[in-house]
This record gives structure tokens, C-alpha cells and sequence, in this order.
């Protein structure tokens, strides 16, 4: 019973006996059979991560993260990539319940979680990162995004600029909403136009919507761009137009990116803890799972920080929380 025990870790022996039978494991070689164990109804020593997309640096740099803790503490990661479609991500979820995972992290794809509830009514911990999920008893670890936006454009504001534009996904998920929400109210705040450009399928091409809006009587003088992706596309499309940031237009970014600190005038942006979100997801996973009992779900929100580089129109790098 007393090797189960330190085998498993399902309950605290003292440390002398912790030893000895480290000591003997050790000696003779012994490794735990899974499929045994799994069979006799353990739980695999395996998190499940199911993520939208891979290719995307945040997410990978999230999912790294995670496996990093998950190794230290003697789990492997099982890592599926849904490419931001619900069935797949439904799919891929049944499938990890299946292969008996010890518990999910996941960065969900849209708002539809009955299989995460599913799940959960199963008796598998899940701690959601980045979004949180609706109607699940999960623990959640996510940014501010409604205040980083806020301090954002209120940095512009700071400057002397009325006319801010902000730059925005048209999918309906929680941090581009936050985002969204961010800015509108700094800008209502300080009694500002609020000027939305939604990019997608359904709401036609940047390019388009922003030589439209720079050549407009209202042209703004500052964008917002609420992601580093459409940050990219802003940075090209400016470039097309023989824009010049930040003496014509301003710029920050929503998330940090490699080139944001090489290309020239180098960007402002506002930098999410992204390694810190994954570990600490991790972490508060693991935790519930060597406690084994019930207790209320965690919310945890990590700040900010704008990282003021040149494109905002100051001179050089400093930072705000």
C-alpha cells in the first residue's frame, strides 16, 4: 500500500518511508505500467491541451510553456490543434476523455462548451487560458484586455489624438470583444468619436476599409490595432499608401511580436504575459490534481504591460502597466 501510494501519489506517506521506497524502486528498475493502471480506472499521467491553432506564436508559446511544468512534474502533454472549429475541437476533446487524460487545458474556439461540460460532469479538471468558459465549472486564467485596451488608447488620447481608429477581428470571442470594449470606453470616457474597423469575411478586406477611412474628412491620426496579426496588415497596408508612422499615423498592437522591436519607427505595444499565462494554467491544473477535492473555481486575471516604443509618436522604450 505504501509503494501505491508514493507510486500514484494518491496520499502523503512520511519522508522516511518516501525514501525507502524510492531507494528500492531505484534498485530494482520498476516502471509503472500505464495500461495497467489505466485499466484499474488511474488516470493517465497525461494533461490534454487542445488549442485553435498552432502556427500561431501565442498559442505555441502557450503550449510550450505548458509542457515545460507538465514535464517537471512527471505528465506528458497531449496536444491537439482544432483550427478554430468547434466539431473538431468537440471531437478532439471525447478523444481525451477516452484516452483518460488527468485533466484538459484548453483555449477554447468559440463559445459552444457543452463537450467541456461534458467533461467536467466526468470528473476531469479542466482550467481554461486566455478565454474563459461559459456555463463550466472550470478554473480560468486571462489577461486584462479591457484595461490594456483602455490604457492604450489613452496613451493616443494623451498625445492630442481625436481621431483614433480601431482595428478589429470580426469574430465574436471573448478577447476581441474585451478588446473592443477597451477601447470604446476610453474613447466615450473622453467624449471621442468611437470608429470600429471590423477585417473578416463578412465585413471586407482591410485594404479597402482603410484607404476608405484615410481619405475620409474624419482621417484618423492614430490606429489601434487589436491584435498582432492585424498589426501586421495594418503596418502593409500603411506602407502601400506611402503612410508614415507615426508622423501621419500612429500606431500600437494588441501582443507583442518579434519584429515589433526591429522594423523602423519600432511599434508600441501592449505585451501579454504569455509564458506566465501557460505556466501558471499548468500549475493550477497540477495543484488541483494533487489536492483531489472540490473547491471553487479560480478566476485569475494577469496584467498588462504597454511597452512604448517609437510608432506611438514617443521616442524611445518604456513601460506601463
Amino acid at each position: 500500500m505504501s509503494v501505491s501510494r508514493v507510486v500514484n501519489g494518491t496520499r502523503k506517506v512520511t519522508p522516511d518511508t518516501e525514501r525507502k521506497v524510492r531507494a528500492a524502486i531505484e534498485r530494482i528498475g520498476y516502471e509503472p505500467n500505464e495500461a495497467a493502471r489505466i485499466l484499474k480506472g488511474h488516470r493517465a499521467r497525461i494533461l490534454g491541451l487542445i488549442v485553435p491553432d498552432l502556427a500561431d506564436p501565442f498559442f505555441a508559446t502557450c503550449a510550450n510553456a505548458i509542457q515545460e511544468t507538465a514535464l517537471k512534474a512527471g505528465y506528458l502533454t497531449l496536444i491537439a490543434a482544432c483550427a478554430h472549429q468547434e466539431d473538431i475541437e468537440r471531437r478532439e476533446t471525447e478523444i481525451m476523455v477516452q484516452r483518460q487524460v488527468a485533466g484538459l487545458l484548453v483555449i477554447p474556439s468559440g463559445m459552444q462548451n457543452g463537450h467541456f461540460a461534458e467533461a467536467r460532469k466526468g470528473g476531469i479538471p479542466i482550467v481554461s487560458l486566455d478565454r474563459p468558459l461559459e456555463h463550466v465549472d472550470a478554473d480560468s486564467l486571462v489577461v486584462d484586455n479591457r484595461a490594456a485596451s483602455a490604457l492604450a488608447t489613452e496613451h493616443f488620447i494623451g498625445h492630442g489624438h481625436r481621431n483614433i481608429l480601431c482595428v478589429a477581428d470580426d469574430e465574436k470571442i471573448y478577447t476581441k470583444t474585451e478588446r473592443g470594449t477597451g477601447y470604446s470606453q476610453a474613447m466615450r470616457r473622453a467624449k471621442l468619436p468611437i470608429r470600429i474597423c471590423l477585417v473578416g469575411p463578412m465585413s471586407g478586406t482591410l485594404s479597402d476599409q482603410l484607404s476608405f477611412a484615410l481619405n475620409s474628412n474624419l482621417a484618423p491620426t492614430a490606429i489601434f490595432a487589436t491584435s498582432d496579426v492585424l498589426a501586421v496588415e495594418v503596418l502593409r497596408e500603411l506602407q502601400k499608401l506611402s503612410v508614415r508612422i507615426p508622423e501621419k499615423v500612429a500606431l500600437i498592437s494588441f501582443d507583442d511580436f518579434d519584429a515589433a522591436s526591429l522594423v523602423r519607427p519600432t511599434i508600441t505595444v501592449v505585451r501579454q504575459p504569455i509564458v506566465e499565462l501557460g505556466r501558471r494554467a499548468a500549475s493550477l491544473l497540477l495543484d488541483r490534481l494533487d489536492k483531489n477535492e472540490i473547491s471553487e473555481p479560480s478566476q485569475i486575471v494577469l496584467p498588462t504591460e504597454l511597452i512604448i516604443r517609437e510608432s506611438c509618436g514617443c521616442g524611445k522604450q518604456r513601460k506601463r502597466r
